[in-house]
């Protein structure tokens, strides 16, 4: 083996043990909640020795900045490949509220909640979500402002006003469910839900000729 394939098989072995570790941060932050995570916790996670945590992240802060990181890249992807599909938005509206409720079933929705609460005494967790905060907000405005040339709908807010309030929407739907407000208490999902079908009709009422 040449000493190039050498030095590509430390690389590669190196980042796959980064990526145990980060899963296990995500299962153990998940799990525990952001206070109770520690570097040892998430090395016993993984399986790997706590020496190995602190040489791929340094500590605790950094290990989470990059979680955070990962997780937001991971979560923009998937809103840009929905957005992206070839399909009426009151369709791909539908698809995001199940993400919703897949994601607060698996954990995610915690995981990332957890990373955002600690940004609140951690500046640089802090920077990171109001950079993930603002790309999904600039898909949305981009999402909306589209879908309004396409429908040829004048819209009563601006786009990026109207992206607010979606984004916000779910951002305080996953809130309250996190808190354990039940969908009979305060129908969240139930609304989401519901709006999906207003974007369905009035994308049906432009198909008709009634757009404008």
């Amino acid at each position: 083996m040449s000493t190039a394939d050498k030095v590509d098989l430390r690389r590669e072995r190196g980042r796959a043990t980064r990526d145990v570790i980060l899963a296990a941060a995500r299962d153990v932050i998940g799990a525990h909640g952001y206070a109770a995570t520690t570097t040892r916790s998430v090395a016993d996670a993984a399986g790997v020795q706590l020496s190995l945590v602190h040489y791929h992240f340094g500590g605790k802060r950094q290990l989470l900045v990059a979680l955070l990181e990962h997780e937001n890249r991971r979560l923009l992807e998937r809103q840009h490949a929905l957005y992206a599909a070839d399909e009426p938005l009151a369709i791909k509206w539908q698809r995001a509220c199940a993400y919703l409720r897949e994601d607060f079933g698996s954990g995610y929705v915690r995981v990332l909640w957890e990373l955002w609460a600690a940004g609140l005494a951690e500046p640089e967790l802090a920077e990171r979500w109001r950079e993930s905060l603002l790309g999904w907000f600039d898909l949305l405005e981009g999402v909306v402002t589209a879908w309004a040339a396409e429908q040829d709908v004048e819209l009563p807010l601006p786009p990026r006003a109207v992206a607010t309030l979606v984004g916000n929407a779910f951002l305080g739907a996953e809130a309250q469910l996190l808190a354990g407000m039940d969908e009979s208490e305060v129908p969240n999902l139930e609304a989401l839900e519901a709006f999906g079908r207003l974007i369905a009709r009035a994308e049906a009422t432009s198909a008709d000729g009634g757009g404008g």
